[in-house]
């Protein structure tokens, strides 16, 4: 018999209970643990995404097809929001310093903003809006 590494775990955690050995549970640092731990069933989320940043001349859109495809098929979507922590400034880095840029966490607020105008974009129905005539 094969196990895997989640059916190991609950192995061994299940013979130390039984022996009266006292075990505690430490999760790793996760958000796919997090979701685990609050209830929510990750068989009813599709694939991750993230949401970085849009910049003057760069502005991806990869996840917004990602998210739509999940919510036709019914499923939800992990969004995780771009943080830049730690990151040299452009100006420092053609002057050969290293000065970073203040820590910057993507808010709720510009994630939606960001989605709406890939959304707008695509000039179809999408994940907010019915297809625009």
């Amino acid at each position: 018999m094969t196990l895997d590494a989640e059916q190991q775990h609950t192995l061994i955690l299940l013979s130390e209970q039984r022996s009266s050995v006292d075990v505690k549970v430490v999760h790793n640092a996760s958000v796919m643990n997090a979701i685990g731990v609050c209830g929510l069933q990750l068989y009813r989320y599709g694939e991750t995404v993230s949401i970085p940043f849009f910049t003057d001349t760069w502005r991806p859109d990869s996840f917004y097809e990602k998210i739509k495809r999940n919510r036709t098929l019914g499923l939800h979507t992990l969004c995780l929001l771009d943080i830049r922590v730690k990151e040299p400034s452009l100006e420092s880095l053609c002057r050969g310093k290293k000065v970073y840029e203040p820590p910057k966490f993507m808010t709720i607020n510009t994630a939606v903003e960001q989605l709406l105008e890939v959304e707008q974009n695509h000039k179809e129905s999408g994940i907010f809006t019915k297809a625009q005539n």
